[in-house]
């Protein structure tokens, strides 16, 4: 009998939900703030009926947007097991505020400081368009609470009430990229697996270098995604999103940190949006590659020579 065979055996005596369901939202008032968060929480399959279980946490920034797509892609592949199950929470603003409560992302995840154009040729670009606004907006930016409201505040609380184990995941695209690689060194270890998206501040490469200075070892899996695509467009090339992100990634991958776990993904044919899902489903496997060893992958290609 095939493991495939016998894992589907297991599967259809056992009485478990086998999809993830999703909880009520909730809002949550951060310190320092004078206005609520949405927060969504999405827990495993097992989650109702091992009582004794806890779980690993993905936290997905940008709300309601990213937390359908991400919540989808760990159920898929909890169910397929290429990934352990975890639990999946994402911290934003409901959809009933319309755009103008979409556009309070740029407050929570930009920390104060942060500059759109680090050279008077992006400067010149941005300035025309929406960076001129980010501009005006950047007085009000407190990427440092909204990262201080996750790990100090909203985790305890969410821990407590849905059995989380000590294993966090950050994942976040264009300004949650620019938040995640921030979060690597403002708070380090304040997660374990990042999945950085489409975005670096130019204040992250300059905090990754002061790291360094005091360093010799970073204890993280790190994702870095960009579409190709984004390089195609005047404003995401002003903002270096692509450029400034594998930076980054090679300024990482030459500082040889012996417990850093580092991935690269560059998707050809891929704009700022459309590499999204690719670039999350990508990331998760990687970022969760080393639990995942355990786990037997339902209807996965056959190594070469293997018998069906």
């Amino acid at each position: 009998m095939s493991e495939t065979t016998e894992f589907m055996q297991e599967m259809q005596e056992s009485q478990q939900p086998y999809a993830m369901a999703s909880e009520p939202s909730m809002s949550f008032r951060a310190q320092g703030y004078d206005y609520d968060h949405e927060v969504l929480v999405t827990l495993p399959a097992s989650h109702p009926v091992s009582p004794d279980r806890s779980y690993p946490v993905v936290w997905a920034m940008d709300g309601v947007v990213m937390h359908r797509l991400v919540a989808g892609i760990v159920d898929m592949y909890t169910f397929g097991q290429r990934t352990p199950e975890t639990i999946v929470v994402s911290v934003g603003h409901a959809s009933e505020q319309g755009m103008a409560g979409f556009a309070k992302r740029e407050f929570d995840l930009h920390p104060p400081g942060s500059i759109f154009g680090d050279d008077e040729l992006a400067k010149s670009v941005l300035t025309e368009g929406a960076g001129g606004a980010f501009e005006e907006m950047s007085a009000g930016f407190k990427g440092d609470r909204f990262l201080d409201f996750l790990i100090d505040q909203l985790r305890p609380e969410l821990t407590e009430r849905y059995r989380m184990n000590g294993d966090h995941a950050l994942l976040g695209h264009s300004s949650g990229g620019y938040f995640t690689g921030y979060a690597l060194f403002a708070r380090p270890g304040g997660f374990g697996r990042y999945l950085i998206g489409s975005g670096t501040h130019p204040q992250t490469l300059d905090m990754e270098a002061a790291y360094a200075e005091s360093h010799d070892d970073l204890q993280a899996r790190v994702f870095v995604g960009c579409g190709a695509d984004e390089a195609n467009n005047l404003e995401m090339a002003a903002s270096r999103l692509v450029s400034r992100s594998v930076f980054l990634a090679e300024n990482l991958r030459m500082r040889r940190y012996p417990s850093l776990a580092l991935k690269t993904q560059l998707y050809a044919d891929r704009d700022h949006i459309t590499v999204i899902p690719p670039m999350f489903a990508d990331g998760l496997q990687f970022l969760y590659a080393d639990a995942a060893e355990e786990l037997m992958p339902l209807l996965a290609k056959d190594e070469a020579g293997a018998q069906t």
